[in-house]
Protein backbone atom coordinates (compact mmCIF):
# COMPACT_ATOMS: atom_id res chain seq x y z
CA UNK A 1 0.00 0.00 0.00
CA UNK A 2 0.82 3.07 -0.78
CA UNK A 3 -0.09 6.21 1.74
CA UNK A 4 0.17 10.03 1.36
CA UNK A 5 -0.22 11.56 4.59
CA UNK A 6 0.00 15.46 4.81
CA UNK A 7 0.52 16.93 8.10
CA UNK A 8 2.46 19.18 9.98
CA UNK A 9 6.39 18.34 11.42
CA UNK A 10 6.15 16.98 14.81
CA UNK A 11 9.44 15.91 15.26
CA UNK A 12 10.78 18.59 17.31
CA UNK A 13 6.32 19.54 18.70
CA UNK A 14 5.65 19.90 22.24
CA UNK A 15 3.51 16.29 21.46
CA UNK A 16 5.73 14.38 19.25
CA UNK A 17 3.45 11.35 18.73
CA UNK A 18 2.01 11.73 15.86
CA UNK A 19 5.59 11.43 14.53
CA UNK A 20 6.44 8.43 16.17
CA UNK A 21 2.89 6.92 14.69
CA UNK A 22 4.56 8.47 11.48
CA UNK A 23 7.96 6.37 11.70
CA UNK A 24 5.96 3.12 12.65
CA UNK A 25 3.51 3.25 10.12
CA UNK A 26 6.48 3.94 7.66
CA UNK A 27 7.93 -0.14 8.25
CA UNK A 28 4.72 -1.43 7.46
CA UNK A 29 3.82 0.47 4.09
CA UNK A 30 5.09 2.74 1.75
CA UNK A 31 4.67 6.21 3.25
CA UNK A 32 4.62 9.48 1.63
CA UNK A 33 4.67 12.31 4.26
CA UNK A 34 4.36 16.05 3.13
CA UNK A 35 4.26 19.05 5.32
CA UNK A 36 4.22 21.94 2.90
CA UNK A 37 0.90 23.99 1.85
CA UNK A 38 0.05 23.93 -1.34
CA UNK A 39 -2.40 22.63 -4.03
CA UNK A 40 -3.10 18.15 -4.09
CA UNK A 41 -2.97 18.62 -8.21
CA UNK A 42 0.72 20.21 -7.75
CA UNK A 43 2.12 17.65 -4.57
CA UNK A 44 0.74 14.15 -6.64
CA UNK A 45 3.29 14.80 -9.82
CA UNK A 46 6.12 14.83 -6.92
CA UNK A 47 5.51 12.18 -5.37
CA UNK A 48 7.38 8.55 -6.35
CA UNK A 49 4.11 6.92 -7.66
CA UNK A 50 0.31 7.66 -6.93
CA UNK A 51 -0.84 6.93 -3.46
CA UNK A 52 -4.14 4.39 -2.50
CA UNK A 53 -4.97 6.69 -0.26
CA UNK A 54 -4.43 10.65 1.13
CA UNK A 55 -4.70 11.07 4.94
CA UNK A 56 -4.84 14.97 6.11
CA UNK A 57 -3.59 15.32 9.91
CA UNK A 58 -5.54 18.20 11.83
CA UNK A 59 -6.96 20.23 8.95
CA UNK A 60 -6.81 23.98 10.17
CA UNK A 61 -4.90 23.73 12.65
CA UNK A 62 -1.94 26.20 12.82
CA UNK A 63 0.77 23.72 12.99
CA UNK A 64 -0.98 22.22 9.52
CA UNK A 65 -0.29 22.56 5.82
CA UNK A 66 -3.21 24.37 4.08
CA UNK A 67 -4.17 22.28 0.85
CA UNK A 68 -5.67 23.66 -2.31
CA UNK A 69 -8.47 21.68 -4.86
CA UNK A 70 -8.83 18.17 -2.71
CA UNK A 71 -12.08 17.93 -4.56
CA UNK A 72 -10.02 17.53 -7.79
CA UNK A 73 -9.20 14.00 -5.96
CA UNK A 74 -9.58 10.98 -7.58
CA UNK A 75 -8.84 8.77 -4.86
CA UNK A 76 -10.27 8.05 -1.21
CA UNK A 77 -9.08 10.85 1.38
CA UNK A 78 -9.66 11.10 4.77
CA UNK A 79 -9.07 13.33 8.27
CA UNK A 80 -7.32 12.67 11.25
CA UNK A 81 -9.45 15.51 14.25
CA UNK A 82 -7.67 15.90 17.46
CA UNK A 83 -9.50 18.94 19.29
CA UNK A 84 -12.74 17.73 18.58
CA UNK A 85 -14.53 21.28 20.21
CA UNK A 86 -12.74 23.35 17.79
CA UNK A 87 -14.25 24.97 14.58
CA UNK A 88 -11.75 23.27 12.29
CA UNK A 89 -13.53 20.12 12.74
CA UNK A 90 -16.41 21.24 11.92
CA UNK A 91 -14.62 23.08 8.80
CA UNK A 92 -13.13 19.74 7.66
CA UNK A 93 -16.65 17.82 8.08
CA UNK A 94 -18.14 19.95 6.05
CA UNK A 95 -16.30 18.75 2.76
CA UNK A 96 -18.57 16.74 0.43
CA UNK A 97 -15.86 14.29 -1.13
CA UNK A 98 -14.86 13.38 2.07
CA UNK A 99 -14.38 9.71 2.44
CA UNK A 100 -13.44 9.03 5.83
CA UNK A 101 -13.05 10.31 9.29
CA UNK A 102 -10.70 9.16 12.04
CA UNK A 103 -10.47 10.97 15.60
CA UNK A 104 -8.89 10.91 18.73
CA UNK A 105 -12.03 10.47 20.86
CA UNK A 106 -14.54 8.76 20.41
CA UNK A 107 -17.70 9.48 22.60
CA UNK A 108 -17.74 13.12 21.71
CA UNK A 109 -16.80 12.33 18.24
CA UNK A 110 -20.27 10.55 18.26
CA UNK A 111 -22.29 13.30 20.21
CA UNK A 112 -21.28 16.16 17.96
CA UNK A 113 -21.16 14.44 14.58
CA UNK A 114 -23.46 11.86 14.51
CA UNK A 115 -24.02 12.33 10.81
CA UNK A 116 -20.68 10.29 10.41
CA UNK A 117 -21.26 7.81 12.56
CA UNK A 118 -20.72 4.98 9.70
CA UNK A 119 -17.75 6.83 8.43
CA UNK A 120 -15.52 7.03 11.10
CA UNK A 121 -12.67 5.22 12.95
CA UNK A 122 -11.34 6.01 16.28
CA UNK A 123 -7.66 6.18 16.80
CA UNK A 124 -7.12 6.74 20.14
CA UNK A 125 -3.75 8.42 21.96
CA UNK A 126 -0.88 6.32 21.94
CA UNK A 127 3.09 6.39 23.09
CA UNK A 128 6.52 6.19 21.93
CA UNK A 129 7.82 3.46 24.42
CA UNK A 130 11.46 4.42 23.58
CA UNK A 131 10.32 7.56 25.73
CA UNK A 132 7.97 7.58 27.84
CA UNK A 133 9.47 4.32 29.68
CA UNK A 134 10.54 3.41 33.20
CA UNK A 135 13.38 5.13 33.85
CA UNK A 136 14.21 3.64 37.11
CA UNK A 137 14.34 6.79 38.93
CA UNK A 138 14.19 7.79 42.70
CA UNK A 139 10.66 8.78 43.14
CA UNK A 140 11.04 11.85 44.93
CA UNK A 141 8.23 13.76 44.48
CA UNK A 142 5.24 12.87 46.44
CA UNK A 143 2.49 14.59 44.47
CA UNK A 144 3.01 16.17 40.87
CA UNK A 145 0.93 17.97 38.06
CA UNK A 146 2.14 19.29 34.60
CA UNK A 147 0.02 20.89 31.78
CA UNK A 148 -2.22 23.28 31.35
CA UNK A 149 -4.83 25.10 34.29
CA UNK A 150 -7.58 26.69 32.31
CA UNK A 151 -10.12 26.94 34.84
CA UNK A 152 -12.91 26.71 32.05
CA UNK A 153 -11.87 23.53 30.52
CA UNK A 154 -9.82 21.78 33.36
CA UNK A 155 -11.85 22.71 36.35
CA UNK A 156 -10.14 19.70 38.39
CA UNK A 157 -6.60 20.49 38.00
CA UNK A 158 -7.70 24.01 38.66
CA UNK A 159 -9.31 22.78 42.12
CA UNK A 160 -6.23 20.41 42.84
CA UNK A 161 -3.93 22.75 42.30
CA UNK A 162 -5.79 25.46 44.59
CA UNK A 163 -5.74 22.98 47.24
CA UNK A 164 -3.21 21.18 47.38
CA UNK A 165 -0.06 24.26 46.61
CA UNK A 166 0.63 24.09 50.05
CA UNK A 167 0.87 20.79 50.75
CA UNK A 168 4.16 19.39 51.53
CA UNK A 169 5.63 17.28 48.22
CA UNK A 170 3.08 18.87 45.59
CA UNK A 171 4.89 19.82 42.88
CA UNK A 172 3.71 22.08 39.57
CA UNK A 173 5.10 22.48 36.63
CA UNK A 174 2.95 25.06 34.18
CA UNK A 175 2.83 23.83 30.62
CA UNK A 176 5.65 24.62 28.43
CA UNK A 177 3.50 25.86 25.08
CA UNK A 178 2.20 23.89 22.09
CA UNK A 179 5.14 24.99 19.38
CA UNK A 180 8.29 23.95 18.24
CA UNK A 181 11.64 23.75 20.53
CA UNK A 182 14.79 23.82 19.87
CA UNK A 183 17.55 21.10 20.53
CA UNK A 184 18.93 23.22 22.94
CA UNK A 185 14.90 23.96 24.96
CA UNK A 186 14.29 20.47 24.81
CA UNK A 187 17.16 20.37 27.06
CA UNK A 188 16.54 22.37 29.63
CA UNK A 189 12.59 22.34 30.02
CA UNK A 190 10.16 19.85 30.70
CA UNK A 191 9.57 18.84 26.86
CA UNK A 192 10.28 14.85 25.67
CA UNK A 193 12.69 12.71 27.75
CA UNK A 194 13.05 15.25 30.17
CA UNK A 195 9.06 15.54 30.78
CA UNK A 196 8.77 11.50 30.63
CA UNK A 197 11.72 11.44 33.26
CA UNK A 198 10.23 14.02 35.75
CA UNK A 199 6.59 11.82 35.60
CA UNK A 200 8.77 8.62 36.24
CA UNK A 201 10.06 10.84 39.46
CA UNK A 202 6.80 11.15 41.08
CA UNK A 203 4.93 8.52 43.55
CA UNK A 204 1.66 10.51 42.42
CA UNK A 205 0.25 12.17 39.43
CA UNK A 206 -2.84 14.13 39.22
CA UNK A 207 -4.62 15.23 36.34
CA UNK A 208 -8.04 15.31 34.63
CA UNK A 209 -9.54 14.24 31.28
CA UNK A 210 -11.03 18.39 31.12
CA UNK A 211 -14.79 19.61 30.68
CA UNK A 212 -15.21 17.41 27.67
CA UNK A 213 -14.50 13.88 28.93
CA UNK A 214 -11.41 13.01 26.49
CA UNK A 215 -9.31 10.53 27.31
CA UNK A 216 -6.10 12.67 27.16
CA UNK A 217 -2.76 12.20 26.32
CA UNK A 218 -1.81 12.20 30.20
CA UNK A 219 -3.79 8.87 31.04
CA UNK A 220 -1.04 7.22 28.60
CA UNK A 221 2.46 8.91 29.72
CA UNK A 222 1.56 8.93 33.51
CA UNK A 223 1.37 5.35 33.32
CA UNK A 224 3.81 4.25 30.64
CA UNK A 225 6.63 5.92 32.99
CA UNK A 226 5.40 3.35 35.69
CA UNK A 227 4.08 6.31 38.20
CA UNK A 228 0.86 6.11 39.50
CA UNK A 229 -2.31 8.25 37.83
CA UNK A 230 -5.08 9.61 39.96
CA UNK A 231 -7.72 11.01 37.92
CA UNK A 232 -11.74 11.02 36.36
CA UNK A 233 -12.25 7.59 34.71
CA UNK A 234 -15.07 7.47 31.71
CA UNK A 235 -16.89 4.71 29.64
CA UNK A 236 -14.54 5.93 26.12
CA UNK A 237 -11.52 5.53 29.14
CA UNK A 238 -12.87 2.34 30.22
CA UNK A 239 -13.03 0.91 26.45
CA UNK A 240 -9.74 2.06 26.08
CA UNK A 241 -8.87 -0.61 29.10
CA UNK A 242 -8.08 1.75 31.69
CA UNK A 243 -9.54 0.66 34.78
CA UNK A 244 -10.19 2.22 38.13
CA UNK A 245 -7.87 0.28 40.66
CA UNK A 246 -6.47 -2.02 38.55
CA UNK A 247 -4.10 0.30 36.24
CA UNK A 248 -5.38 4.00 37.65
CA UNK A 249 -6.59 5.79 40.61
CA UNK A 250 -10.46 7.21 40.19
CA UNK A 251 -10.92 10.74 41.25
CA UNK A 252 -13.44 13.05 41.48
CA UNK A 253 -13.59 17.13 43.09
CA UNK A 254 -14.63 15.07 46.93
CA UNK A 255 -11.92 12.87 47.32
CA UNK A 256 -8.91 13.60 45.26
CA UNK A 257 -7.05 14.79 48.45
CA UNK A 258 -8.07 11.78 50.31
CA UNK A 259 -7.24 9.40 48.11
CA UNK A 260 -3.71 10.86 47.37
CA UNK A 261 -2.77 10.92 50.87
CA UNK A 262 -3.65 7.19 50.96
CA UNK A 263 -2.25 6.14 47.99
CA UNK A 264 1.16 8.43 49.22
CA UNK A 265 1.08 6.19 52.68
CA UNK A 266 0.20 2.93 50.85
CA UNK A 267 3.45 2.39 48.81
CA UNK A 268 2.48 -1.55 48.02
CA UNK A 269 -0.82 -0.94 46.70
CA UNK A 270 0.59 2.18 44.90
CA UNK A 271 3.03 0.33 43.16
CA UNK A 272 0.89 -2.27 42.12
CA UNK A 273 -1.57 -0.48 40.65
CA UNK A 274 1.19 1.76 38.64
CA UNK A 275 3.06 -1.47 37.52
CA UNK A 276 -0.07 -2.96 36.54
CA UNK A 277 -0.78 0.45 34.60
CA UNK A 278 2.50 0.56 32.79
CA UNK A 279 2.38 -3.49 31.25
CA UNK A 280 -1.16 -2.73 29.90
CA UNK A 281 -0.02 1.03 28.22
CA UNK A 282 2.90 -0.68 26.47
CA UNK A 283 0.86 -3.87 25.47
CA UNK A 284 -1.66 -1.81 23.72
CA UNK A 285 -1.40 1.30 23.38
CA UNK A 286 2.22 2.05 22.12
CA UNK A 287 2.92 3.94 18.75
CA UNK A 288 4.25 0.68 17.14
CA UNK A 289 0.27 -1.22 17.53
CA UNK A 290 -1.49 2.07 16.70
CA UNK A 291 0.26 2.21 13.17
CA UNK A 292 -0.81 -1.49 12.93
CA UNK A 293 -4.21 -0.96 13.65
CA UNK A 294 -4.55 2.27 11.42
CA UNK A 295 -3.20 0.27 8.35
CA UNK A 296 -5.63 -2.43 9.22
CA UNK A 297 -7.96 0.73 9.58
CA UNK A 298 -7.49 1.60 5.88
CA UNK A 299 -7.38 -1.59 4.39
CA UNK A 300 -10.60 -2.15 5.54
CA UNK A 301 -11.50 0.99 4.08
CA UNK A 302 -10.21 0.22 0.84
CA UNK A 303 -11.63 -3.07 0.86
CA UNK A 304 -15.24 -1.24 1.46
CA UNK A 305 -15.55 1.22 -0.85
CA UNK A 306 -13.75 -0.62 -3.99
CA UNK A 307 -17.26 -2.75 -3.77
CA UNK A 308 -19.00 -0.25 -4.99
CA UNK A 309 -17.48 2.15 -7.45
CA UNK A 310 -20.48 3.77 -9.09
CA UNK A 311 -21.27 5.07 -5.78
CA UNK A 312 -18.44 6.59 -4.90
CA UNK A 313 -16.56 9.72 -6.72
CA UNK A 314 -13.39 9.44 -5.03
CA UNK A 315 -12.98 5.60 -6.56
CA UNK A 316 -12.98 6.56 -10.29
CA UNK A 317 -10.21 5.52 -12.56
CA UNK A 318 -7.15 7.91 -12.40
Amino acid sequence: MKLLVISGDFRQYLDSSFHSLMTALADLLELYLWHESGSIKDILPLLPSTPDFVLLNEPGEINSPVIDELSSLSIPYAVYLHDLHHDSCKEALQDKKLCWVFTRYRDRFRDWYPEWQNRMSWLPHHIDSNIFKDYHLPKTIDYLMMGALHEYIYSLRYKIREKMTEKPGFVYHEHPGYKHFSPAEMKKLFVGPNYAREINRAKLFLSCDSVYKYPLLKYFEVLACNTLLLAPSSPELLDLGFVPGVHFVEIDELNFEEKAEYYLKHEKERKEIARQGYEMVREKHSSTRRAAQLLEMVEGILESYSSFPHSRPWLRTI
